[in-house]
């Protein structure tokens, strides 16, 4: 079994699912190397959301001009992968570039969104070595249930080692162009991206045949590929595994499907769930509170003007101890928000749009302190409302007068951590470990809620090598994710109780 380096103190969350281990560096061709927690970068702002590249004359007139509306602080550049890299190996790096340069002239942080979905290129499921040898997953849906236009989709399994190797390296990639392009630093921020519908928020298709004759069964298909919850959470480790190596200095957001299941209803058993189907988002973004302390947002993508800041994610914010974003509703598609509800493209005035982006600002209302870190716009509003644009800016800024306080930079620590074994196991398992120097480590227990379940291990240790064997008997089947910590040095893995 590969050794896979990680930082020091070890956590273990347990889940109401049963969830598989954490993929290893060995099939995923993704090992996470030893970092320390970064600097937080200032998010603070109002960024404008862009298409994905290459981005259309019409657009990019309006996107270059709402970068200069006075307020806008950001540009959210979304990259479809079949676009940076149409050929395996092969990268085109032209409109990257000029997007990228175009935010910088105009003094403008990133954040790079960088999609799959159906921007998942067609080499992928080609065999290798002049493809990725990915086993390809067809789908034909609707945006919402009550459309009657399908659009064809072919995606990887979240959790196929090949779709991981490929995604690692094109991450890789990007980050050294970035480097060598001399733009590295303006990205301020990146989407976990990998697991993806139609968007970039973290969803898969999910849906039995719905009333427009085009649509696949969903279910069918995901059940055809043998999905269960541990291998989403496998998928998952690895993707958000790939980010931390190729931008280990930066901060991560995660755009949520809130308050309906993202995920196919299919339990671990191979069973369609039929009842009441639990969070489906909370197993993730515990292992990315964890992966990405202090520096992980949370973010939701449906601000409507009167209505309340989505709940499960702000109850995910508080309880995971992460910052929180929004960004507006996109009723006129493609263009930008409007200002009436669900499925209304009512458009919006001075008052309605910044009560719309208010509601984003203080989630919880202007007397409690949570305050987003950020706001995502789009052109069409940006160029409309400039006012309002500039006020919700202002708003922002004072809600958060010095910004994220940076953190001292702390010296790396370099250790070997293997993955537990047995794993499944019942109803104990071994986890070893190697530290390079006497250093304090702590093992501890939680679950899903955050809640102590044991403390194994809280002291200093020689440097070598070193194992600890994990009595589970008092804990259900289900997931728990190790967390290896020493000072601020942080990395996380999962492990699988199997009764």
């Amino acid at each position: 079994m590969k050794n896979t380096t990680l930082g020091i103190a070890l956590v273990v969350v347990g889940c109401s699912l049963a969830i598989q281990p954490a993929i290893s560096a060995q099939n995923s061709g993704s090992s996470e190397s030893p970092t320390q927690t970064p600097t937080v970068a200032d998010l603070r702002g109002i960024y404008v959301d862009s298409n994905a590249l290459p981005i259309s004359t019409g657009d990019s007139t309006a996107l270059v001009t709402s970068l200069k509306v006075a307020g806008v602080d950001g540009l959210v550049l979304v990259v479809g992968w079949n676009h940076i890299e149409p050929a395996k190996g092969k990268f085109n790096w032209t409109a990257l570039d000029q997007w990228m340069n175009i935010a910088i002239s105009a003094g403008k942080k990133v954040e790079l969104s960088i999609r799959a979905d159906y921007h998942t290129p067609s080499w992928l499921f080609q065999p290798q070595p002049n493809g990725g040898g990915a086993r390809p997953v067809f789908f034909s849906f609707t945006r919402k249930p009550v459309d009657t236009t399908c659009l064809p989709e072919t995606i990887a399994a979240p959790w196929d080692t090949l779709f991981l190797a490929q995604w690692s390296s094109m991450l890789d990639s990007v980050s050294a162009h970035l480097k060598h392009a001399g733009t590295y630093d303006a990205v301020v921020l990146l989407r976990l991206t990998g697991i993806n519908k139609d968007s970039d928020e973290l969803h898969l298709p999910a849906r039995q045949p719905s009333a427009a004759p085009c649509a696949s069964d969903a279910v069918a298909t995901w059940l055809t590929a043998g999905y269960r919850p541990s291998l989403m959470l496998k998928g998952w480790d690895g993707t958000t595994s790939a980010f931390k190596n190729s931008f280990p200095d930066k901060s991560f957001s995660v755009a949520i499907i809130a308050s309906t299941n993202p995920f196919p209803p299919i339990a671990e058993d191979g069973s369609v769930i039929t009842g009441a189907i639990p969070n489906q988002n909370l197993p993730l973004l515990t292992l990315a509170s964890l992966k990405f302390p202090g520096h992980l947002v949370i973010q939701n993508n449906s601000l409507y003007p009167g209505v309340p800041a989505e709940t499960e994610t702000v109850q995910a914010a508080e309880s995971l101890k992460t910052m929180i974003a929004f960004q507006t509703n996109e009723e006129i598609t493609g263009l930008g928000a409007a200002c009436g509800g669900t499925g209304d493209t009512t458009h919006c005035t001075d008052s309605t749009y910044l009560a719309e982006l208010e509601t984003g600002i203080y989630p919880k209302g202007t007397g409690d302190p949570m305050v987003a870190q950020y706001l995502e716009v789009f052109a069409l509003n940006a160029n409309a409302l400039p006012g309002v644009i500039l006020k919700a800016h202002d708003e922002l800024f004072a809600a958060h007068p010095t910004g994220v306080p940076a953190q001292e930079a702390v010296t790396p620590i370099s250790l070997e951590l293997e993955q537990n074994y047995p794993n499944p196991f019942n109803p104990s398992t071994t986890i070893r470990f190697a530290l390079p120097q006497r250093v304090r480590i702590r093992l501890t227990v939680y679950n899903e809620l955050g809640q102590k379940v044991a403390d194994l291990i809280n002291r200093e240790m020689d440097a070598g090598s070193h194992e600890v064997r994990f009595d589970a008997s008092h804990l259900p089947s289900g997931v728990y994710f190790y967390k290896l910590r020493a000072g601020d040095v942080v990395r996380t893995r999962s492990l699988l109780v199997l009764r």
